[in-house]
């Protein structure tokens, strides 16, 4: 049977950990001193949210899957690509919106699927997509 805080956490966790990786990636190629300063916000937005889903994880004596190497190979390589000859706010804004809407889906994806998680869990992920929608909101006025 599949426990369903545990598969809800754990997308949350790998979502988020995406998520703070591309904007680690991201943030030396932002010349826009605004622009820098949201993405650098939507970083430590990230941060906080694995850090409470690793928690909850512990709680339940579990422990987050780590990130694979060619998931986090992949994402770098990416990036490389999209940012080697442009490089200006718009196009930076328009990648992270991309990569933004990414996770709501699969966190959406994954809170749908597992509606039997406990209320704790799953107002953890809607917190989670309310924030990355207030994000590309945000975004958007740099585009």
């Amino acid at each position: 049977m599949i426990d369903e805080n545990t598969s809800l956490l754990e997308e949350i966790y790998k979502t988020t950990k995406i998520g703070l990786r591309a904007t680690q990636l991201i943030i030396p190629k932002v010349h826009s001193k605004q622009l820098r300063q949201k993405i650098a916000n939507q970083e430590s937005d990230y941060q906080d949210i694995a850090a409470k889903a690793k928690q909850m994880l512990r709680e339940d004596g579990r422990m987050p899957k780590p990130e694979r190497a060619v998931q986090k190979a992949v994402l770098r390589g990416s990036i490389q690509m999209n940012t080697m000859l442009d490089q200006t706010p718009s196009h930076i804004a328009k990648l992270m919106i991309n990569g933004t809407t990414m996770g709501i889906v699969d966190v959406t994806k994954h809170l749908n699927r597992f509606d039997g998680a406990d209320t704790e869990v799953k107002k953890l992920a809607e917190d989670y997509i309310i924030n990355e929608q207030k994000n590309i909101d945000e975004l958007k006025k740099h585009l």
